[in-house]
């Protein structure tokens, strides 16, 4: 089981990091390797704008959506599935093409996101009203909603950071915030493995421990102050006098990423619990399915994107 897990964790997160790289190298480049344009739109732009980075959150989101779908249904709830998955899709795709838009700025308004929330919600109705009639409207309704913006709306901040904090900055920023994010996970299975006693919240998740949780926030911190040294040496990560100096802005953001961290594995752990299943898949030989692994990044996405671009102050 450990060495399955192993190999999955280091191959997927082997594929991913590769895969950010390049969305770094490409925004890196001074001309676009591409070069194609349709009614005027500069399409080789969009390349180099964060799209490998998108492309990614876009796929993981779209497979986690169904895992949920699949949780609703055990519970004898009926989503409207494909409403769920291009809603989703949407949030996690509307930064990106807002941004690639730039060259009209209302394109960027933050109103873009709550009109397809709007959207969503009026299309169900009518979907509803239209296949279901009144029955179970309220929980098939509340259930599309909440999965919707469980997946789409909190992953829509990983491109919103990476986008936000311009160029190669913004690929490797986001790369390190979800290195950081998993190494809690990594660091309180390995610490509470070892000498792991007091529970944490034993109906809710049994294996979890009070000293895997403080050795997962000390191993984020560390990873946080190592990794992000690296980062400010190759010029990427411009902290200087922010929040008392490098060590303890990254000090700080390694704390919230633990504790955020914890908190979305522990809201995962919930909605597991409540559909009477162990993992959220099998799509991962020994890890689970994709929420088991975006789970912790989900709820952390939206404090990381506010920590580095609203109190750091990294977007341009």
């Amino acid at each position: 089981m450990l060495r399955q897990r192993l190999v999955s964790g280091s191959l997927l997160g082997a594929a991913i990091i590769l895969l950010v790289l390049l969305d770094a190298y490409l925004a890196s480049t001074p001309r676009p390797i591409v070069q194609l344009q349709i009614y005027g739109v500069d399409l080789s732009q969009w390349v180099c704008n964060g799209l490998i980075s998108t492309a990614i959150v876009l796929v993981l989101t779209w497979l986690t959506v169904g895992e949920l779908i699949g949780f609703a249904r055990a519970m004898g709830c009926e989503p409207f599935d494909w409403i769920a998955k291009v809603f989703a899709a949407g949030l996690v795709l509307g930064p990106y093409v807002s941004y690639n838009l730039k060259f009209g700025s209302a394109y960027r308004d933050e109103s873009w996101g709550m009109l397809a929330l709007a959207v969503a919600i009026g299309l169900a109705f009518f979907a509803q009203a239209a296949w279901r009639r009144a029955h179970h409207a309220m929980l098939n309704l509340s259930t599309t909603l909440f999965i919707l913006f469980y997946t789409g709306g909190l992953a829509g901040f990983m491109p919103r950071l990476r986008l936000e904090v311009t160029g190669s900055s913004g690929a490797l920023l986001l790369l390190f915030s979800v290195l950081v994010v998993k190494s809690t996970d990594m660091g309180a299975y390995f610490i509470g493995s070892l000498i792991g006693r007091n529970k944490l919240i034993h109906w809710l998740s049994p294996k979890k421990t009070w000293e895997g949780f403080l050795g997962g926030l000390l191993v984020a911190v560390l990873v946080s102050v190592g990794v992000g040294h690296l980062l400010i040496y190759g010029g990427y990560l411009p902290l200087s006098t922010q929040l008392g100096g490098p060590v303890v802005a990254l000090s700080i953001f390694g704390a919230l990423a633990g504790i955020t961290s914890v908190a979305g594995d522990l809201c995962a752990s919930l909605l597991k619990r409540d559909a009477e299943v162990k993992d959220s898949g099998q799509a991962l030989p020994g890890m689970g399915g994709i929420l088991d692994v975006l789970d912790s990044p989900l709820l952390a996405a939206p404090v990381v994107w506010f920590f580095w671009t609203r109190v750091v102050g990294l977007s341009h």
